[in-house]
């Protein structure tokens, strides 16, 4: 296997897991809220290679991303990923779901 598709395969892997990290809070643990406000994790897996090769290997700084809601557990791990979401906020998933 080419080392692109190596890297690429280990930061899908952490951007699944940390999508599913985010998920699991919202629609379980989380107090107040409606069942699954968090989404589904196979909704977000689904797509977790293409929008990982799209960030780390196609994507150029100036182009743009716009993706469909189920998609948001991916965005905000591959931006975690990249270093450009701070872990609290992940962390505080379940005041993004439950207030805003």
């Amino acid at each position: 296997m080419r080392p692109e598709i190596t890297y690429l395969n280990e930061i899908e892997r952490c951007v699944s897991w940390i999508a599913s990290w985010t998920i699991h809070p919202a629609n379980h643990i989380c107090q107040g809220g409606e069942v699954k406000v968090g989404g589904h994790q196979a909704s977000s897996a689904s797509l977790s290679t293409n929008m990982t090769t799209l960030y780390y290997s196609v994507l150029r700084p100036q182009d743009r991303v716009a993706d469909k809601p189920y998609t948001s557990p991916i965005s905000h791990a591959i931006r975690d990923v990249a270093g450009n979401q701070t872990r609290e906020k992940l962390e505080n998933v379940c005041d993004r779901f439950i207030y805003g």
